[in-house]
């Protein structure tokens, strides 16, 4: 397996939760619980704060209510497992399919320009995401407030269509600072 710290553009795509059983299996609180980077033998990354970043090869994965039940081949008992509680699971950005037409990967959004819809204008950029109850686009605002807009919101009016743009509508009913 490649090294876990070489160069690469890490993605998230979940956290994990708590073991589950006593054979290795973890509850993992996934972004796209859809995705294909849940298929088996595919490579994610865990890390924690103060420990040392792993490679983890997926053997299963199967939906359970809000969670999957992932089995990683490293894991072998419920001890190695809850050794992973609260990690951040990634992925190499290189193993994501290239995005279907009309799609937009939400890291492919940090930097982009936000603009007002109504006049063109550049109001901001996209720095980040938050997850609340729906994934949220963190802006910063030219003043330097920040807007915290739902990705599928009516204001959202276009997700990087043009590259390293997104056009929003009445931001300013979004501010949050």
């Amino acid at each position: 397996m490649p090294d876990p710290d070489a160069a690469a553009q890490w993605i998230e795509i979940g956290k994990v939760g708590r073991a589950h059983g006593v054979r290795g299996e973890v509850r993992v609180h996934a972004h796209n619980p859809g995705s294909d980077v849940w298929a088996p033998r595919q490579v994610v990354r865990a890390w924690k704060p103060g420990a040392p970043a792993r490679l983890l090869r997926v053997l299963d994965a199967r939906p359970a209510g809000s969670v999957l039940i992932v089995a990683f081949a490293e894991l072998a008992d419920r001890t190695q497992a809850e050794a992973l509680t609260h990690a951040v699971l990634q992925v190499d950005a290189a193993q994501l399919p290239p995005a279907g037409d009309g799609e937009v990967y939400l890291h492919e959004l940090l930097g982009a320009h936000v603009r007002e819809a109504g006049d063109g204008s550049v109001i901001g950029e996209v720095v980040g995401f938050a997850e609340a109850a729906q994934t949220l686009l963190q802006i910063r605002l030219r003043d330097g407030r920040e807007a915290l807009v739902p990705v599928d919101a009516p204001a959202v009016e276009q997700l990087g269509r043009v590259p390293g743009e997104v056009v929003v509508r009445h931001v300013a009913d979004w501010v949050t600072s």
